[in-house]
Order: C-alpha cells, then structure tokens, then sequence
C-alpha cells in the first residue's frame, strides 16, 4: 500500500474514497463535475477546477462532506468570470 493510498480508521482507502466522491459529483445535475478533478489524502479531499457559479462551487463541496470517510474539505475550484473568460 502507497502512502498516498493509506486505510482510513473506518477501513476506507483514500482511492475509495475520491471514487465515492467522483460518483456523487457526477450524480448530482448542477455540478459541472467533467471540469473537478479530486485528490484524497488521509480524509482530506482537495477539489481542484474552474465552475460557472460560486452555487457550484458551493454544492460539490457539500455533495463531497456528505461522503463516507472524508474527514475535510479543501476547496480550491475557482470561478469563471462571464465577462472576460478570466479565472477569479
């Protein structure tokens, strides 16, 4: 087993878990979720890509603290601007 890949206490590997959130993600409709990439570390997940809305950027860090095992949440997703196409 990797150091990146260690078992969490509740028996969950840190691959399952950013499986199980990629899933929910790509559940949920108003997540654009082909433009989040997902990294686990020890619980902690780190969401990484550029969205539309700050409404989005909101609902995948909820859809991602509601899925077993993850410990916290580092959102870095960041917001289109609708004017310039610039990353704010």
């Amino acid at each position: 087993m990797t150091r990146k890949d260690k078992t969490m206490r509740s028996g969950q590997l840190d691959s399952d878990i950013a499986r199980n959130i990629r899933q929910a993600l790509k559940l949920d409709n108003d997540v654009p979720d082909e433009r989040i990439s997902v990294e686990v570390s020890h619980g902690l997940a780190t969401l990484e890509g550029i969205v539309e809305t700050n409404l989005q950027k909101e609902t995948a860090e909820a859809d991602v603290r509601r899925v077993k095992g993850v410990r916290d949440v580092m959102n870095r997703i960041g917001l289109q601007s609708t004017l310039s196409g610039s990353v704010s």
